[in-house]
């Protein structure tokens, strides 16, 4: 690392290098290293250089006078060395180094006055500043815009950051940039739409509306790629099933699909109210009934047909599985001087129980144009609960919890002791399982969540 640094600051003075080096390897941690710096730098004419360690000096300890006074005398020299650098840049016109000298220029005597140091310089720099500024502005601005009507949009965004770095809202710069940065996206997105490239053009429009939403008919191109985006499909009822309840189910996911698929999707569209309620089951990679298949797309003008059904569907209870145990009860007895304490057994019960509802949903979605299955699954639906928890075999007072252990510690090695707050826990731990009504729900949200997601990963 010190061999790259050696490298860079060959590049500048030899002094200045060698007074770097010293404070580095002394860890730069301390006032008095920086002031010794200022002082071999002062001595040696560096005095721009000399203020910016003995700022650095006092603010590492606000207390040394030293570095407080020679501050005041060597910063007043610096600042008057900015401010002439200043004068200079701005009576010759150099707009960007006289404004870049005077925020150096602040910013020093901003930080020697945070320390109650006061630095002048001539306040008449500020109107200066600010005229530079003024005119710095209006000749970027006239730049920007001659850029823009040029369709030089990317040199015209260069001239419009310069601006926005001093006067974000000046004339009609915000303007400006919306057509640097919207007209070549939305010259673009119209040579995608007449390629007939839908997912290039949406993906530049989508950029543009991030910018702004108004940007010329950028809102109908929008709907328009986002139209010839759009895949549209046919969710086909599953056959009735000969089990009430998987018939159920599978009459809550119909109405879920269709619920999901006309407020949710965008790029997806489902059709509703077509004639077609039913499809042949399909096998292997294509569908069976392919005459069908294509005359229901015709009919339709369907890209994809979805069709699922529900099968395997079981509850599961297993009751509460009761298991006995003893836990031990700090007792203290205090007779005159002597302290016994002992541990008193106590019956308790651990009690588990789980219950769950389940059933096995099976999709295929098919390309309605080349009757081959594009996704397919049979994947078991889930919901399940389980509760443990501890009870008393008789009356107890809760008071004592704290004192109850799950083993003996008189008789049980410290090996083989654990903390036993969360046993304790367990006596007043949730001991009602879900019903199996919400555990339907949850199995079927589940469905509905699977339906999704295969309908937007694969119909594209």
């Amino acid at each position: 690392m010190l061999f790259f640094l050696t490298l860079f600051f060959l590049k500048i003075k030899p002094q200045i290098f060698l007074l770097f080096v010293i404070v580095i390897l002394s860890g730069c941690s301390g006032t008095k290293k920086y002031f010794k710096a200022a002082e071999r730098l002062e001595k040696q004419g560096l005095v721009n250089e000399a203020a910016e360690y003995y700022l650095e000096s006092l603010q590492r300890k606000p207390t040394n006078v030293q570095a407080r006074i020679k501050l005041k005398d060597v910063g007043q020299k610096h600042v008057g060395s900015m401010s002439s650098e200043f004068f200079r840049n701005y009576n010759t016109q150099q707009l960007e180094a006289s404004l870049e000298s005077f925020e150096r220029l602040k910013a020093f005597t901003a930080k020697t006055e945070a320390l109650s140091v006061t630095l002048d310089y001539p306040k008449s720099y500020e109107e200066d500043y600010q005229k530079a500024i003024e005119t710095y502005c209006l000749k970027n601005y006239n730049q920007a815009y001659a850029m823009v009507n040029q369709k030089k949009y990317t040199e015209a965004l260069a001239f419009i950051q310069k601006i926005k770095k001093y006067n974000p809202g000046y004339k009609t710069t915000g303007q400006l940039e919306i057509v640097a940065v919207c007209e070549p996206l939305y010259q673009n997105a119209v040579t995608c739409i007449e390629n007939k490239n839908y997912p290039g053009a949406l993906n530049l429009l989508t950029s543009i509306k991030s910018k702004t939403e108004t940007y010329k008919d950028m809102q109908d191109l929008l709907m328009l790629a986002s139209a010839q985006q759009t895949k549209s499909f046919i969710l086909f009822a599953p056959k009735k099933s000969d089990n009430s309840a998987e018939k159920e189910i599978e009459d809550i996911l119909f109405n879920s699909f269709n619920q999901v698929a006309s407020q949710k999707f965008d790029y997806a569209k489902i059709i509703n109210n077509t004639p077609f309620t039913f499809i042949p089951d399909v096998s292997g990679g294509s569908a069976a009934n392919v005459d069908l298949i294509q005359a229901v797309r015709k009919a339709t003008g369907a890209d994809y047909f979805y069709t699922y059904d529900i099968s395997n569907s079981k509850e599961f209870n297993s009751g509460l599985q009761r298991m006995s145990q003893k836990a031990f009860l700090k007792e203290t007895v205090i007779s005159g001087t002597v302290v016994t304490v002992d541990y008193k057994p106590i019956d308790y019960s651990n009690i588990k129980a789980s219950r769950s509802f389940s059933f096995n949903y099976n999709y295929k979605l098919i390309n309605a144009y080349t009757n081959q299955i594009v996704s397919s699954q049979n994947q078991n639906v889930t919901a399940q609960d389980g509760v443990e928890y501890n009870e008393f075999s008789r009356n107890f007072n809760q008071n004592n919890l704290n004192n109850l252990y799950p083993y003996n510690p008189q008789q049980t090695s410290v090996l083989a002791q654990y903390n036993p707050t969360k046993w304790r826990q367990l006596f007043s731990a949730n001991a009602v399982l879900k019903t199996f009504d919400v555990l339907k729900s949850e199995a079927n949200d589940h469905a509905v969540t699977l339906f999704s997601n295969s309908v937007l990963t694969n119909i594209k």
